[in-house]
């Protein structure tokens, strides 16, 4: 996917779940085994929907690594490891910390299915 193309369907899509954005995602970014599994556990699940902000506002502003890195505070292997969903690393209130920053009018929403 062309990634003018790939920006304008983020743009206009608040969800990640698109078959073809996992699989951008997937391959550019994260690798063909770090998609979520239907039972992964919630707090991986809230972790791995954190770092995908991270990589959208990556996506969405065009910035480099380098860029977000210092925006964000981390150092240039921090960086790689957030956008490639190293989410073990993490806990959920320092990936809220991140997505802050980058979002400062940030809202969360839990609901129970």
């Amino acid at each position: 996917m062309k990634k003018k193309k790939l920006k304008n369907k983020i743009t206009q899509s608040e969800e990640w779940t698109s078959p073809e954005l996992r699989d951008f995602l997937s391959y550019e970014y994260m690798g063909k085994d770090t998609l979520l599994h239907p039972y992964t556990p919630l707090v991986d699940q809230i972790k791995w929907k954190l770092c995908a902000q991270i990589v959208r506002y990556h996506l969405m502003n065009e910035i480099s690594q380098n860029e977000l890195a210092q925006k964000l505070g981390v150092d240039a292997p921090e960086m790689s490891r957030l956008l490639h969903y190293k989410i073990e690393r993490y806990t959920i209130d320092r990936l809220i910390r991140y997505v802050e920053i980058l979002y400062p009018k940030l809202s969360v929403e839990v609901t129970a299915a």
